[in-house]
């Protein structure tokens, strides 16, 4: 199992909203297919979205890095992360 790490920002100046860290995880979760092969989520506030920790059951980094990836691409059409920019997949 590995750990990704990512980092989710708002795009506007504005503070992350009230609850939207339990959303995001919720959203992760619904997204998340058995290919993705997906254990854990943590999230945690930061100073401007949320710092990101999906454990993924894979046999290499990279392949980690790639399903986390295919996870966000497909969690990308939620209206909460049109709100958040995804960076630092990794």
């Amino acid at each position: 199992m590995f750990l990704v790490r990512l980092h989710v920002a708002t795009t506007a100046d504005l503070p992350p909203g009230h609850g939207d860290g339990h959303a995001l995880q919720d959203l992760l979760w619904a997204h998340a297919a058995p290919w993705h092969r997906l254990e854990h989520i943590t999230v945690r506030r930061s100073f401007d979205g949320f710092a990101v920790v999906l454990f993924i059951a894979a046999p290499t980094y990279d392949r980690a890095v790639a399903l986390a990836t295919g996870l966000i691409v497909d969690a990308g059409n939620s209206v909460l992360l049109k709100r958040y920019r995804v960076s630092g997949v990794g």
